[in-house]
Order: structure tokens, then sequence, then C-alpha cells
């Protein structure tokens, strides 16, 4: 279907044609097999076997993986959805679209999604699998309940939207989510807001050196994907790196890692444009003024600059910087980690052993996932420490009452006599 742009159409004669009231159920069969075919198409795809995070989409979507998550969801037949929900995505990440998209339809919602600003070929391969499944008779009331439009920033029409719908949610900067926040919308509007947030990494040095030189070839490319593939644009990938260990064996173990993820940038071809580059001088610039001193800068190649010291926690690293800090112990990791710390990802390390390490500390409030190296872009329905499907759901209440309760033992005994 083709996207509604904000120059061309009026929001308030299109909201008008638009049936806001939801059309599935909590986990909908049709919307399963809907999303089972879309994942079919995208894994048959040649060109989006070239994206990792496609990829992880397509997977997501499979029919056993969805009935698995159903499981986790006991009281899915007292849900529905709301009716619609707009979703905001953030303007420099692929993909993260689709997943707000689909854990709209899974809650049983229709949904109205604003498109990224920048143009990714990922998206205009979804769109195309997307188009071809809902093609389908079967799935018309999927391909009439889900729009996907363009605005430009501060869109009258958008507001007028936001008016109108069920509920929202935004994935954005802090800026974007006040400016959300503020508008007007139903009195009962649902509001889910992603800000803002920051992640890291943690390697055990012994771990990782032990590791075959194709192990750590896969683990650079891990690596690259949880930051260089989105410029660390994500408020998961990691801008600051954690090494466990003993002072030598962390010094041998970072030339190696960096000198590996050096490799894989050469094998992507990866190549910083213009304001790229500017942008990260400028997050370096930045970071010395907050410090208000010299930073201890290395430079592992062109694209890989790492600083040898804790900063600022407003301090912000794109585009192939990092922070590092050696520590002993998982348990010293607690001090270092910033208020708005989301994504922990690890090598070497046990998961549940960092969490309880971390509990220590104050941590356990602000950190909401510890997951693999590789990970980190993986989004799920259970996000910043959200249950997005629970959220963008209604649960009907049913309370039983004494005398029904008493009919219902009777009819019981009486069955069985």
């Amino acid at each position: 279907m083709p996207i509604i742009r904000d120059d061309r159409f009026e929001a308030g004669d299109w909201l008008k044609q638009f049936d806001l009231s939801s059309r599935h159920a909590f986990f909908d069969e049709r919307v399963v097999d809907f999303l089972h075919e879309l994942s079919r198409r995208l894994m048959k795809d040649n060109d989006a076997r070239h994206y990792p995070d496609l990829v992880t989409f397509a997977y997501f979507c499979r029919k056993a993986n969805l009935r698995t998550l159903l499981q986790q969801y006991r009281d899915a037949g007292y849900r529905s959805g709301w009716g619609t929900v707009a979703h905001i995505a953030p303007s420099n990440i692929p993909v993260n679209f689709a997943f707000s998209l689909v854990f709209g339809m899974l809650s049983g919602n229709s949904n109205i999604v604003r498109m990224p600003s920048k143009a990714f070929p990922q998206n205009d391969i979804f769109l195309r699998a997307f188009d071809g499944a809902a093609a389908s008779e079967r799935f018309r009331s999927i391909a009439v309940g889900n729009v996907f439009i363009q605005t430009v920033r501060g869109s009258d029409k958008l507001k007028e939207i936001v008016a109108a719908v069920d509920g929202l949610t935004v994935w954005g900067g802090d800026a974007t989510v006040a400016e959300f926040r503020a508008l007007p919308k139903k009195p009962r509007s649902v509001e889910l807001y992603f800000p803002d947030r920051t992640s890291s990494a943690a390697i055990d040095a012994s771990a990782y050196s032990a590791l075959e030189a194709e192990q750590k070839t896969k683990l650079a490319r891990d690596f690259f994907n949880d930051t260089y593939l989105v410029d660390q644009n994500a408020c998961s990938s990691p801008s600051l790196i954690f090494w466990l260990g003993e002072p030598a064996a962390i010094a041998k173990a970072k030339v190696d890692f960096w000198h590996h993820l050096d490799e894989e940038l050469h094998r992507q071809d990866f190549h910083l444009d213009t304001v790229a580059r500017l942008d990260k001088f400028l997050d370096l610039m930045d970071a010395i003024r907050t410090t208000g001193g010299i930073l201890a800068l290395k430079r592992y190649s062109p694209d890989i600059w790492c600083i040898g010291q804790p900063l600022p926690k407003e301090a912000r690293l794109r585009f192939g910087q990092f922070a590092e800090i050696e520590v002993q112990a998982p348990s010293d990791i607690a001090a270092f980690l910033r208020p708005q710390e989301q994504t922990l990802t690890y090598f070497g390390l046990q998961p549940q052993a960092l969490f309880l390490a971390l509990q220590s500390g104050s941590a356990n409030h602000a950190i909401d996932r510890i997951v693999p190296i590789g990970k980190a872009l993986d989004i799920n329905p259970f996000w910043d420490g959200k249950d997005i499907l629970s959220l963008l759901s209604r649960r009907v209440e049913i309370v039983e009452g004494r005398e029904n309760a008493a009919i219902s033992a009777m009819a019981l005994a009486s069955s069985k006599s």
C-alpha cells in the first residue's frame, strides 16, 4: 500500500474515512496467520537477507514464536484492543516502526504508523512484503485497518490524528516525548513513551582470549550489528564497554577485540558520511567540555575511537566511539551505570549472575535488559520495563457474586451425580 504523505492528504478528510474501531481480538488467529505469511515472504526475499534487523523481525513474526509468546498471557481471552493506536517511529532507526506495528496488531488494535523520515532499504523491503501478504482477500481487514504515513515535524495533520486515536506509542528522544505528551488527546487515550536511553556492554577478558579466531570474528560481527549498523543511535546500542578481569588480560583482549572489529568494518565496507563524521567530532568535543579536562583517547582505527575513562552521565557517544572502563567483578559495574541505562549486553558472563551482582547497587532501578552481544537491537514486547501488549490492550474483569457462585456449585454437583 502507498505511504500517505503529509503533502498529499488532508488529515480531517482522510481520517473520517478510516474506521477507528479495532477489528481483531488479542492475538487474533487471522493476525497471527498474516504475520506468519509476512515472515515467510521476508525470509524468501533475497534483499532482506542482507539486513540482520529485518531477518530478526521475520523470525519474531513466525507463528511458532507468536504462539510461545501468547502462553505468557493467561488472561488473553479477556483482552481486546482499545481501538486505533498511532505509532511514532524514530527517524533514524529502521524496522523499529515494524515492531511497534506488530505489537499494536497483536494487542487487537488498528494502527496508524508514522514512518521514519530517513529512507532505509529495509523499510522498502518490509512494505513490499506487507503489501504482498495483505493482497489476499483473507487479510483484507488487515489491509484496511493499518495505514502508513509520513509527516513533517510538528505537522498539524499529525496532531489531528493523535487527538482522534485511542492510543499513542512514541519512540524517540526526550524532546519528541515532551512534544507528544503535550498534545490534546482523548480522555481515555493510552500513552506509551520510550524516551532517550543509554546502554553498555560487559566482556570477560579471559573468556574472550580463550576464543578461536572464527569465534572472535563472529563476536565482532555481532558487536557490529549492535552498534555500527545503526550508528549507535539505538537506545540499546552500547557506548560504554566494561572489561572484566586482571589488567594484563584486559590489555591483551582489548587489542585483539578491536582488531577483529576493524576487520569486520572492512568486510562490511563501512564508511561514515560527511555529516556523521562532523557529528562524531562534535560528540567528542562535547564530551571534553563536560569533563572540563583532557580525554584519554585511543584510536584503534579511523572508525574505532575509545576513551579510557568514565564520562559524565550526560555525555553522548556515537559513530564508533566508546568509553572503556576496567573492573574486576560484575558488582563493580553498578557504580558506573547511568540513570537512564537500558540494556547491558554481555560476553563470557552469566546473565543471572550479572543481574544478582547489579542488585547490590542502584542499577536494579535503571537497567531493563541483560542480553548477549548481538541481541541489543532485538526488540520484544517487554521493553523499557513495560509489557507493551498488556498496556495496548484492555482487560475485562469478571467477578462472580456469592449467589451465582452457589448456583454454579450446585449445577456442578448435579452434573456429577
